[in-house]
């Protein structure tokens, strides 16, 4: 990926407004791109509180994340919530994962295919459990859905799905009648090169979005 002009995306993440620089991921896609492990702490905090606040009243008695970017959430959401532990799922397949329940899944930043994995250890953790599922952005809805899939495998209920982005709207029919579960702290359309720079593409902008143009930097 690299940049492309405009070169970011101003859009408002529980409150405050955020520039998200603009990358190119082909010759016909760019993305408004959020890192949140370059965030800060600060930022880290108040998506954290934010997203608790969505779930509190739900009584969640774990938080699951998929590494790497969601993390930072999964780890702040149950900061607040007042939950000592959270459970990741992993991506790479590491020695101790041999035997791992396994769900595809295909990121719209990646080419290749991914897996989730959950380590059968973790299965206690999950079992009999209410909880919610958390991720730093929502685009296709394909990593969401696997996460949510092997959740219930597990043997959990899921109370609700978190998210500091969605990305278009795309995500809506992946997770169908789960969509109704995500909270989301901001939404972003996804973009399409033309003529050198990344312009919203129409037909990702949900009816009620405001459509903010990139800015130069």
């Amino acid at each position: 990926m690299r940049l492309i002009a405009p070169d970011y995306f101003d859009v408002d993440i529980a409150g405050e407004s955020t520039s998200l620089p603009m990358l190119q991921l082909d010759d016909q896609r760019a993305i408004a791109l959020l890192m949140d492990i370059d965030m800060g702490l600060a930022f880290a905090d108040r998506v954290g509180r934010a997203l608790a606040a969505r779930f509190a009243a739900m009584e969640p008695e774990i938080v699951v994340g998929s590494a790497t970017l969601g993390i930072p959430v999964a780890m702040e959401v149950s900061r607040h919530l007042g939950l000592d532990k959270y459970l990741i799922l992993q991506k790479s397949p590491k020695f101790h994962l041999a035997d791992a329940l396994e769900e595809q899944v295909r990121s719209i930043t990646s080419d290749k295919p991914q897996r989730l994995l959950l380590d059968r250890r973790q299965i206690p953790l999950l079992q009999g459990r209410r909880v919610v599922v958390v991720d730093d952005v929502i685009a296709t809805g394909a990593s969401m859905a696997a996460a949510m899939r092997l959740v219930r495998r597990a043997g959990a209920t899921v109370l609700g799905a978190g998210t500091i982005l969605t990305e278009g709207i795309a995500w809506r029919e992946a997770l169908a009648e789960d969509a109704a579960l995500v909270q989301r702290l901001g939404r972003i359309p996804q973009f399409r090169v033309v003529d050198g720079e990344a312009r919203i593409d129409p037909a990702s902008v949900e009816p009620d979005m405001p459509r903010p143009e990139p800015v130069p930097g």
